[in-house]
């Protein structure tokens, strides 16, 4: 039963009607108190009494979200779910629990896969906000896996053209990789959808890192690395919430930084499985580690921490100093270049440090001669 009522919600989604949400429970008063809420947010509004009920409702008709109870007879939230999951994996699953039962939350999450469950009596803000998140990131999944498949389309179309033209394998091969590029570019455009500004500093610190990955000597497939990983960096960031995204990370409460460390995690797992990434894919997790081992999510400390994660973690440093992500007011090139220095030995890595102030130097005298 709800404790408040819903308040209006802004959304970057499309209209709240585009959506239908199926509730399931076998109290016929918690069904009503569930349509009513969703049906004045605008959703369309699905119930049904139990989960056998619900299953044969999925087999007929498609929603985008599902809020079950728990605790139901002959087939609980558990049970349902992982029903759900195996016939219907697009669909977004919220668990609601009227009782401490952590074992049955758990089967819940493990079994049924399940976005979120949240505690019976709910907050009709936090369920309505719970659902609108869920929204969010199954639309985002969507875009991600058309991304995905105009890569995989684009890449079998030249593979095509290798076999076909096996007398310019060369050029052949030049375009592929240069198509590779494009796609992981395409697939950054991720973060634009969810703050226009992360592209632009996640493009900042690719070219600078990659410009440092040549001064160390790396071979020109981890020079791509560095640059598709200093690319992608922040791609863990499109599941968080606006607040987060919008605050100054000094001013985030210690629930949002929490939440805020977990992003070179999530971005690490968006990439781990797609061919060829697992060097990005560590590169990405290692990014906020400090050289004193005091960083996060691992704690790896000096040369255990990959090389490309030293040299992003850095680039990217001095970028939030300039725009004053990090501190409570922007800094200028020449003070954010010192604090990066006077930092050595701590933060960041003493050889990247000297690798990252040559970048700047050469940096400046290039565009003092508009080279």
């Amino acid at each position: 039963m709800s404790t408040k009522a819903p308040s209006a919600q802004t959304s970057t989604l499309k209209e709240p009607s585009h959506y239908s949400v199926l509730c399931v429970d076998d109290e016929a008063n918690i069904l009503s108190s569930l349509k009513r809420m969703f049906g004045l947010v605008g959703y369309k509004v699905t119930t049904a009494e139990s989960g056998a009920q619900a299953l044969e409702i999925l087999a007929k008709q498609k929603f985008d979200v599902i809020v079950s109870d728990m605790r139901m007879p002959n087939m609980d939230g558990a049970q349902f779910f992982e029903a759900v999951r195996s016939r219907w994996p697009d669909t977004v699953r919220i668990l609601l629990t009227g009782y401490s039962d952590t074992t049955s939350a758990i089967a819940a999450v493990n079994q049924g896969e399940i976005y979120r469950y949240l505690s019976k009596p709910w907050v009709d803000d936090e369920l309505c906000a719970t659902v609108k998140s869920a929204l969010e990131f199954a639309e985002l999944k969507l875009e991600r896996e058309r991304l995905l498949d105009l890569t995989r389309q684009q890449n079998a179309e030249l593979e095509q053209k290798v076999e076909e033209r096996t007398a310019h394998l060369s050029e052949a091969n030049a375009k592929l990789k240069g198509s590779y590029v494009s796609s992981i570019k395409a697939f950054s455009n991720l973060l634009d959808l969810r703050k226009p500004n992360l592209l632009v500093h996640s493009r900042k610190v690719a070219f600078l890192s990659m410009q440092m990955a040549k001064l160390a000597g790396f071979e020109e497939k981890q020079v791509q690395e560095v640059f598709i990983a200093g690319l992608l960096h922040d791609i863990g960031k499109i599941g968080m919430s606006d607040r987060v995204l919008r605050t100054n990370i000094a001013e985030l409460p210690v629930s949002d930084l929490e939440l805020y460390k977990s992003h070179p995690t999530l971005g690490a797992k968006c990439l781990i499985a797609l061919d060829d990434m697992t060097d990005v894919a560590a590169m990405i997790r290692a990014h906020h580690e400090r050289f004193d081992g005091k960083g996060f999510p691992d704690g790896l400390e000096g040369d255990k921490i990959p090389m490309g994660g030293r040299i992003i973690s850095i680039v990217e440093t001095y970028e939030e100093l300039l725009t004053g992500d990090v501190t409570k007011a922007p800094l200028d090139k020449d003070k954010a270049q010192k604090t990066i220095a006077n930092l050595s030995g701590k933060y960041f890595c003493p050889e990247v440090t000297k690798l990252f102030l040559k970048a700047l130097e050469m940096k400046k005298a290039s565009d003092s001669t508009g080279v």
